[in-house]
């Protein structure tokens, strides 16, 4: 057998064996990328705007002297917690000491000269009623008592108004609450018409203040039944109501100031920022959706997939706040749709995708 006739039989040995139409070979089809998803429902959302507050302490008030003079020393660790009557500060009250001392004596002064005018006035109402003394005479003891009255009713008044003086020597809390430190220090001159000692917040009262534009407000009506909610930094939902709504907007910045009132005992600092979402109404047939499940395009606009047709569509949606771990869906979704919740990495438009099983779906659900 020369070289030609066995190559030629070893092509027909070839062709028999594997056919001799490679194009016709079946190749594998792609398996369907099994995913998650959930089916989604409209129902009516409440509508919430959401911007920063700042709190403030509802019962802060000042610590202020009712009287003039050297700051002896105050009683008090300053940033603690004190009671309404603690004794805070004190002012040298040696003057004021001495002072109720004279009053005191010019009262009993005046009380002894009452007391003789009276029995001079007895006498010489006697006299006057024997004819014994004229009724000029009665008339300048009855002018003399009054006199001495009038004198020992004002002594009466500077004793005690001395005796209130030396009582405010000692500054109290007006209020109890967390007190600041001392804006004196002992030895200063306290003026009692300008200076504040400290300052006292009262934590179980603290208020929430803030103020949303006019042009996130839009046509809402708020009034003190509009419901409110505050977020501190971590993400802690507080208590709150409204408490205060403005009936006027700022004209300078365009915001209507609002206040809310908190739970007593709410970790909250006056001056600490906080995170507040005001209802200003009811969205329409409105979607929640998974925060895993929504999708951030590059344009700022965002997306999810869902399940049409055993295919994995790309639906454009418009979005709302947070709530919890959903994410309020206001339009771009029909009710009954399937939306899946995972494997956003792998998804392309159009690829064949096969939702789970119940049991399955929820694990891997739970699993993302």
């Amino acid at each position: 057998m020369n070289l030609r006739t066995a190559a030629a039989l070893g092509g027909l040995i070839i062709l028999t064996l594997f056919g001799c139409k490679p194009a016709e070979v079946a190749l594998p089809q792609t398996e369907p990328l099994p995913v998650a998803t959930i089916t989604i429902h409209a129902a009516d959302e409440p509508r919430w705007i959401e911007m920063l507050g700042q709190a403030e302490g509802g019962g802060e008030v000042e610590v202020r002297a009712q009287v003039s003079g050297i700051l002896k020393r105050f009683n008090y660790q300053e940033g603690d917690l004190v009671k309404a009557g603690d004794v805070l500060f004190e002012i040298e009250d040696a003057p004021f000491k001495a002072r109720l001392d004279a009053a005191r004596s010019m009262r009993l002064q005046y009380a002894d000269e009452l007391a003789q005018a009276e029995r001079e006035l007895k006498r010489t109402s006697t006299l006057y009623k024997s004819g014994a003394a004229s009724r000029k005479d009665y008339d300048d003891a009855v002018s003399t008592r009054n006199q001495k009255k009038f004198q020992y009713e004002q002594a009466v008044a500077d004793e005690k108004d001395a005796a209130i003086s030396l009582n405010w020597t000692k500054v109290l809390a007006p209020a109890s609450g967390f007190a600041s430190r001392s804006n004196l220090n002992p030895g200063s001159l306290v003026d009692a018409s300008t200076s504040i000692l400290a300052t006292i917040t009262q934590h179980d009262d603290v208020r929430i203040t803030f103020a949303p534009s006019d042009r996130d407000l839009g046509e809402a009506k708020i009034t003190l039944d509009n419901a409110v909610r505050v977020f501190t930094k971590n993400g802690r939902e507080l208590s709150a109501k409204l408490d205060y709504v403005s009936q006027s907007l700022d004209p300078s910045v365009g915001t209507r100031l609002m206040r809310a009132s908190l739970e007593p005992d709410q970790p909250v600092l006056p001056g600490e920022f906080v995170t507040v979402r005001l209802m200003t109404g009811i969205d329409k047939h409105a979607y929640r959706v998974p925060q895993r499940a929504i999708l951030q395009r590059p344009d700022g606009t965002y997306a999810v997939y869902i399940v049409q047709d055993d295919k994995a569509v790309r639906r454009a949606v418009t979005v709302g706040l947070w709530e919890g771990t959903d994410w309020i869906v206001l339009s771009g979704l029909e009710d009954g749709e399937r939306v899946i919740t995972n494997q956003l990495l792998r998804i392309q438009e159009g690829m064949p995708v096969r939702p789970a099983d119940g049991t399955a779906q929820a694990n891997e659900t739970t699993a993302q």
